[in-house]
């Protein structure tokens, strides 16, 4: 299946004016060296519109089996249960509006990473795949991966239907230290091409009065806010912010506001997450366990350490993530009483690129999806990074952006090709 994937260089005129278009756009700043916490790969990514179509087939059973309640039930975290006449009316049925879905290039089958309840930036990629589609003049190539004939148009029309509702409304954006989000890029691409008027306002920065949350804007003008999109991640909120008990914030995911309605409810990060991935069965999934029920079995040997790595169910942007798992750490996670927020995963192996400036690389694909009841849209992109190895000389592999801030690597550009 994954023989067809492919790598091609981005030439260096063309990768530097998509570099400047993203930096003049949407103040990208591309690597460490210009001030950057990620890069643009020299790189994209083409992917076999049969490898697409299995994607997609896979995205819309995990869609099929949340709508009919198939995946157990589980506890949200305090402080992000939902009200339900702060939802849009497509989640006061249980869906979720946004996710990305993370898929292992390895020697000749995709395999799960992780799914999020988000789209992290598919502005930003939409743009990008459209500009190098454009620039390399690939016209047997597609932008989008759930439809052959779908445009940028398209894209637009179903993020402003989830996002602006029925009347189209303003919308504010939210996140935490927004200037110093790694992806901070996106909410500027967001409120530049969404054809809505948005605001992005600092979480710190909303505050309640009499059952609704306002801002100020920056001519110190009171605002209320009617449509809020949430882009703060979950572990960010508990572990960093100490959200609900000790958060500098005013705002509560689980309260009644009045006239407000969050696009995306937080509560669908943690149903739309890696929990899910112990309960499918599918070719694209590795095994995967609950660690709090398997826990004796890495003890007494039955399971190897060196087989799985063990994530946390609710982390993102590599958050508690142990590639090498041991018997310390999971003593540690028994006295902290924190087994049962992990899943065990079974390793895998990733295919290894071998390019032509030398360096071997590996591949993810992100799927990012917006659905609603009647339609989806569906953009592709990709992270290409690296392999290292332990202290115990075995192979671990480096996706996440921190680890890739250098040249040949970073995300990229991802196109659908015809078979």
């Amino acid at each position: 299946m994954t023989d067809s994937i492919f790598l091609q260089r981005i030439p260096d005129e063309i990768y530097t004016k998509t570099t400047s278009f993203l930096a003049e756009e949407y103040h990208f700043l591309n690597g460490v060296e210009n001030g950057g916490r990620m890069r643009l790969a020299n790189y994209f990514v083409g992917i076999p519109r049969s490898v697409a179509n299995s994607i997609i087939d896979f995205i819309q059973e995990i869609i099929h089996k949340n709508s009919n309640d198939v995946f157990p039930n589980m506890d949200v975290p305090a402080g992000f249960d939902s009200q339900n006449k702060n939802l849009t009316d497509f989640e006061k049925t249980g869906q979720f509006s946004f996710g990305s879905f993370d898929m292992a290039v390895t020697n000749n089958k995709l395999q799960t990473i992780e799914f999020q309840g988000l789209a992290t930036y598919p502005f930003t990629a939409a743009k990008l795949n459209l500009f190098i589609q454009d620039q390399l003049d690939l016209k047997n190539s597609q932008a989008f991966a759930h439809d052959k004939s779908a445009t940028w148009d398209d894209f637009l029309s179903i993020y402003q239907q989830i996002m602006g509702g029925e009347n189209q409304s303003p919308i504010v954006l939210t996140d935490r230290k927004l200037a110093t989000q790694k992806t901070n890029f996106e909410f500027f691409a967001t409120h530049k091409e969404l054809g809505l008027p948005v605001e992005i306002v600092d979480i710190e920065a909303i505050f309640e009065e009499n059952k609704s949350l306002f801002y100020k804007t920056a001519q110190n003008e009171t605002k209320k806010i009617q449509r809020l999109y949430n882009r703060i991640l979950p572990n960010e909120a508990i572990y960093d912010d100490h959200y609900p008990t000790d958060a500098k914030w005013q705002l509560r995911y689980d309260q009644s506001y009045n006239d407000l309605t969050f696009i995306n409810h937080p509560k669908r990060l943690f149903e739309i997450s890696k929990r899910l991935l112990p309960y499918l069965e599918h070719p694209f999934n590795p095994p995967a366990l609950e660690l709090n029920l398997v826990a004796e079995e890495f003890l007494n040997g039955s399971l190897a350490y060196a087989d799985y790595v063990w994530k946390h169910k609710d982390g993102a942007a590599g958050f508690s993530l142990f590639l090498s798992p041991n018997e310390a750490i999971l003593q540690q996670l028994t006295t902290e009483k924190t087994l049962h927020h992990y899943i065990a995963q079974r390793k895998i192996n990733y295919k290894i690129f071998k390019t032509d400036d030398g360096l071997e690389k590996i591949v993810e694909l992100r799927f990012m999806t917006a659905h609603t009841e009647n339609a989806i849209n569906i953009v592709p992109m990709a992270r290409i990074g690296h392999c290292a190895q332990d202290a115990n000389n075995s192979t671990i592999y480096k996706i996440h952006f921190g680890d890739n801030n250098k040249e040949g690597y970073g995300f990229a550009p991802a196109l659908i090709f015809d078979n």
